[in-house]
């Protein structure tokens, strides 16, 4: 679905992805580990173009993201789906709206239509009974349901995922995960991962990388990972378990 070449992101002297190499499998859910202030929130943004990196390739459908001009990665990002780290739900405006917003900013849908396809996502995600509450009205797991409804609403061909369960309890990080697992099987998505979370990873993953240095140092389907000989990886999956 996506190969990543040589990517390089840095700031100032302060060098965050250095000659990054990935491949993003399609149908299949990838998951990057990797300790906090490794570079795997720069990935993402990297990939979806809110950050741009210095050198590389991203190549998607055969052509690299980073030579499209505007319009043209434009097309692209709209086979993408984000679930931020904190969903980033807009404060002013309700679920509906909140959820609603990409197809109406982009006229995906007829706007008779709108209801339906919001109503059809929350209820994939769900949640019922929700459209005319405003986020701050939300607890933390119900604004990630949101906003993985708002992800799913353009019926992207691959979703990324920021840190899905920072901030929840154990019960609710479980049933976001689960939902993640349960949208890529009704939704045949594609999906990348950013979490730190170990319990995420095996539930979810299909393949898991492991991000150090700026680079994906370990990279595996979830069994082969989890039995990894790199000193690196053993020290951040003893660390897990004996927390």
């Amino acid at each position: 679905m996506i190969e990543i070449k040589n990517l390089r992101k840095a700031f100032g002297n302060q060098v965050v992805l250095n000659n990054l190499d990935l491949k993003i499998e399609a149908g299949k859910i990838t998951v990057i580990l990797g300790k906090s202030g490794q570079g795997k929130s720069v990935l993402i943004k990297s990939i979806i173009g809110t950050l741009k990196p210095d050198s590389g390739k991203i190549m998607f459908d055969n052509k690299n993201l980073l030579d499209m001009k505007l319009p043209e990665f434009n097309k692209i990002r709209m086979k993408f789906g984000v679930l931020f780290q904190e969903a980033a739900l807009f404060d002013s405006m309700n679920v509906f709206e909140n959820v609603a917003f990409p197809v109406v900013e982009h006229k995906l849908i007829n706007k008779k239509n709108i209801k339906d396809e919001v109503r059809r996502v929350l209820d994939l995600v769900e949640l019922g009974d929700v459209e005319e509450k405003y986020p701050s009205e939300l607890s933390g797991g119900m604004k990630k349901r949101v906003g993985l409804a708002r992800a799913i609403i353009t019926k992207p061909q691959i979703i990324f995922f920021d840190e899905p369960t920072t901030g929840l309890d154990p019960i609710v990080s479980y049933s976001i995960a689960k939902l993640i697992k349960d949208m890529k099987a009704k939704l045949n998505t594609t999906c990348l991962v950013i979490t730190h979370d170990l319990d995420v990873a095996n539930l979810i993953a299909d393949f898991i990388g492991f991000l150090d240095g700026g680079k994906i140092i370990e990279f595996d389907e979830k069994e082969n990972f989890f039995r990894s000989n790199s000193p690196i990886v053993r020290e951040f999956l003893d660390a897990f378990k004996g927390g």
